[in-house]
């Protein structure tokens, strides 16, 4: 497509005229003071020179009227009769013909080289102009690939714009522009919702950079608006299908492990109403009901404890924490089972709440007892290093496959119950490692599964804040 020619300035005319007159004079002087040492015929050469200056920095027209001002000056000074248009000697006019041939040919090649060198200038500077629009939509992209949020990041985005535009740019999204002083808008092609930019009134960026940079700006916010849409309705779906997993789990549990405890009270009430019940029978009896209504309490307490924990409803009543009391009394309450507590006698206190933690140990330490082999030990390491205290409960049991290591922190996940030791001793309803996660991460620590030492069984690590009493909390 042909750009029309931008139009003449009389300044940039009048500085024209009077280089090319300045360069004839200065040719004419200085073929005057050679005069006397050269031939008037190969002085032409210096008003060559004069051409070829003016044809560089003016163009072709103005190399043209050099030549025939320098033709004119050259025949009404230097060739006879001087001070006249008129030639004398017939070899003169042949010369000045010839000159002005030269002058001609000179001038047009140092124009035509004088554009093309200003068209590559052009194309290098339009060059220089895409290659920064590219690296500003390559810098945009890769902004909003690294997660970051379209409307959040409009100002960054904003000031990448305006240094490609080379003017100050400021976004908005909105329903109508909202235009301030000194500004205009201009809309940007956005797919969903209406997003504006803002220019200065008197700034006079490139259209053509305009209709490049807005509708590529617009695609790439689009391609992340939709993946962030995408995202958010993956988002949601999964959460509906966590929540579905959490649903059918819970009424398996009440289904399955609500359910064995209820019939075995209701038989054992049963029996307890049978007049021909022995006494010996009756205690028997007695003690089912007792046993099965404490695992229905410990079971409620669960439930409970697990509905605080994704409620994220902890709120952990923090103190100084011995921790070799804590274990004690977690390891008093699981029985069945020998458990070695080899806890450094200068271990540190710890930041937390003793209920949660004790609730916390007597739930690893069931959940090793469970799965122990009979007559081996659960052994209890641990150590204060780093500002922390970290307690190590490790058995001898089948181990985690590499696969569930995540899994057996997840609600209702029974993984493990296949290695217990006999029926029942592993009916327990996957609640008890995700309740302690829960609380160990309430009150500022982590829970973690380790591969033991001797590559059999598995140890789960509790790694609290530790202190000093006198240390300010």
């Amino acid at each position: 497509m042909m750009r029309s020619r931008a139009r003449v300035s009389p300044r940039r005319t009048a500085a024209a005229v009077a280089e090319v007159i300045g360069a004839v004079v200065a040719a004419t002087v200085a073929v005057a003071l050679l005069d006397l040492v050269a031939t008037t015929t190969g002085l032409g050469v210096v008003y060559l020179l004069a051409v070829l200056a003016v044809a560089v920095r003016r163009g072709q027209i103005a190399a043209l009227a050099a030549a025939l001002l320098s033709v004119l000056a050259f025949n009404y000074f230097f060739i006879a009769p001087v001070h006249r248009l008129t030639i004398a000697d017939s070899e003169n006019v042949a010369a000045l013909v010839v000159f002005l041939v030269a002058a001609l040919v000179v001038g047009r090649l140092a124009a035509a080289a004088r554009e093309r060198a200003a068209e590559a200038e052009a194309r290098a500077a339009q060059a220089a102009r895409r290659e920064g629009e590219a690296e500003t939509l390559a810098g945009v992209a890769a902004l909003l690939l690294r997660g970051a949020r379209p409307d959040a990041e409009l100002d960054a985005i904003a000031g990448r714009l305006g240094r490609a535009l080379g003017l100050p740019v400021r976004l908005e999204r909105a329903a109508a522009p909202s235009v301030r002083d000194g500004e205009r808008a201009v809309p940007v092609p956005v797919r969903h919702g209406a997003l504006w930019a803002y220019l200065p009134r008197d700034g006079a960026p490139d259209p053509d950079a305009l209709a490049r940079v807005l509708p590529a700006l617009a695609a790439i916010l689009d391609v992340a608006s939709e993946r962030e849409r995408v995202a958010e309705r993956a988002a949601a779906s999964e959460a509906t299908q966590r929540a579905d997993v959490a649903k059918t789990a819970v009424l398996h549990a009440i289904s399955h492990d609500l359910r064995s405890p209820l019939t075995a009270i209701t038989t054992a009430v049963s029996g307890l109403g049978d007049d021909r019940v022995s006494d010996d029978d009756r205690e028997e009896l007695l003690g089912v009901v007792r046993d099965e209504a404490a695992r229905l309490a410990h079971l409620v307490d669960d439930l409970l404890d697990l509905s605080r924990v994704e409620a994220g409803a902890v709120n952990p009543r923090v103190d100084w924490v011995d921790v070799h009391e804590v274990v004690g009394r977690a390891a008093a309450q699981v029985k069945g089972v020998p458990i070695e507590i080899e806890l450094p006698a200068d271990l540190p206190l710890a930041r937390a709440d003793a209920s949660q933690m004790e609730r916390v140990f007597v739930n690893l330490l069931d959940n090793a007892a469970r799965v122990s082999p009979a007559g081996r030990p659960v052994r209890v390491t641990g150590g204060g290093a780093r500002g922390h205290v970290t307690v190590r409960v490790s058995d001898e049991g089948p181990g985690v496959p590499p696969a569930q290591a995540e899994s057996i922190f997840e609600p209702f996940f029974r993984g493990r119950a296949r290695g217990a030791r006999g029926p029942g001793d592993g009916a327990g309803a996957g609640l008890g490692l995700a309740i302690s996660r829960g609380f160990v991460e309430a009150n500022g620590g982590r829970l973690l599964l380790q591969r033991p030492v001797n590559g059999h069984g598995a140890s789960f690590a509790v790694s609290l804040p530790a202190g000093r009493p006198d240390a300010p909390a």
